[in-house]
């Protein structure tokens, strides 16, 4: 088959092309932007477009990035799972990381966190994203620190300040969105809950608890948040 005949198979071939992945080196992406066969063919330059723009959001934030398929890197096989083990340094602020493969049986340092947090709650987005909510260093905190496991150079990076500050919270993932439920302030516990909104990147605070809730456990279940202590 020669190149013109090729040609008429481009845009079903793109389709399928994770372009932006392949574009997140710039060199690589300016090299996507600058061939004529996809400049030239009106759906390919679509494709461009998605390429440019999923770089240019990921390097300003992570949560705007359209969750289209060439937007995914692949699995091959069973999707890869790990167990990220977190281990308090009693000697410096520092909380160490480390990965765990369940398939190989070995264990990985992995990005630890600037503090010596403890009583953190922790939630996952997409899969990809981990969070470290709350959590006494010192004192009882409001910090919270995002790692997206997706990245080539992953750290933990802070994110907005709960509304309230709290350790041993329990903390839920429903519909992308981070719920931080009870826990305490070293005064009392507490019955509110708060969301992080990813749209607006800040915290807000929604109905209460009907009671006071520290130490306990958050599950999802049918698109509902259930929370309960021993």
């Amino acid at each position: 088959m020669d190149l013109d005949q090729r040609k008429d198979f481009l845009t079903e071939l793109m389709e399928h092309v994770r372009l932006p992945i392949i574009a997140s080196r710039p060199d690589v992406l300016l090299n996507i932007v600058n061939e004529p066969l996809l400049k030239n063919n009106p759906k390919c330059i679509g494709y461009v477009i998605e390429a440019y723009h999923f770089n240019l959001q990921k390097s300003a934030q992570n949560f705007t990035i359209p969750q289209t398929i060439r937007c995914k890197p692949r699995q091959f096989g069973d999707s890869h799972k790990v167990i990220l083990m977190f281990n308090r340094s009693d000697t410096s602020p520092m909380c160490y990381t480390e990965w765990y493969d369940p398939a190989t049986k070995l264990r990985e340092k992995a990005p630890g966190i600037n503090d010596g947090r403890q009583f953190a709650g922790l939630g996952v987005i997409r899969d990809q994203f981990v969070f470290a909510v709350g959590g006494v260093n010192n004192s009882c905190s409001q910090s919270v620190s995002m790692l997206d496991v997706s990245s080539q150079s992953p750290s933990w990076v802070p994110m907005a300040d709960l509304v309230v500050k709290r350790d041993r919270l329990g903390v839920g993932v429903l519909d992308d969105c981070i719920y931080a439920v009870g826990g305490g302030n070293h005064k009392n516990s507490l019955n509110s809950v708060e969301v992080f909104d990813v749209s607006i990147q800040k915290w807000r605070l929604v109905a209460s608890m009907s009671t006071e809730r520290y130490g306990l456990g958050v599950g999802v279940l049918n698109n509902r948040l259930y929370a309960n202590t021993e």
